[in-house]
């Protein structure tokens, strides 16, 4: 992969030249076609994936329709939460587009953060930050939804 896009990549953009070249060396590339499932909700998750090009959807299950949750693109990163929790995937993510992908392995990424404390601190820190506002804007969504589901009954206008 190449360093350039990565820098792109809020959890990566803190490293040193040095610390992303031997970052960016653990990516494998892939690329998913328009309309491929990337990850299945229900699905271990073994891999973090940086979005290198292309749009990607994020989607859930809700009853029996998938709700979208989001739109990612390049810069963006998914499977980080099975890296701190191990467990399945939350959510769907497909490939909108033609995507590229860069991915790696839990496994290598522990290895890398362990032998490069210092970038690891970097990574990590960042992650935490973006889960922290994923959080927020999630807590936010939720309050609304049961705000305005509790309130139908009450709109001026409407009977009941």
């Amino acid at each position: 992969m190449q360093p350039d896009i990565l820098r792109t990549v809020s959890v990566l953009k803190d490293l040193t030249d040095e610390e992303m070249e031997l970052f960016a060396g653990l990516l494998t590339p892939y690329e998913a076609e328009p309309g491929y499932k990337i990850l299945a909700e229900g699905a271990e998750v073994t891999a973090l994936y940086i979005v290198c090009g292309g749009v990607v959807h994020v989607r859930r299950l809700a009853q029996t329709r998938e709700m979208l949750l989001g739109r990612m693109g390049v810069g963006a990163f998914f499977g980080e939460i099975n890296l701190f929790d191990p467990g399945v995937a939350t959510a769907s993510v497909y490939a909108m587009n033609t995507v590229l992908l860069g991915v790696i392995s839990y496994e290598q990424m522990r290895l890398f953060m362990h032998t490069n404390p210092a970038a690891g601190y970097k990574i990590v820190s960042s992650m935490m930050t973006e889960m922290s506002r994923r959080l927020r804007q999630t807590s936010a969504r939720l309050v609304n939804t049961v705000y305005w589901s509790g309130n139908e009954a009450n709109v001026p206008g409407q009977s009941s």
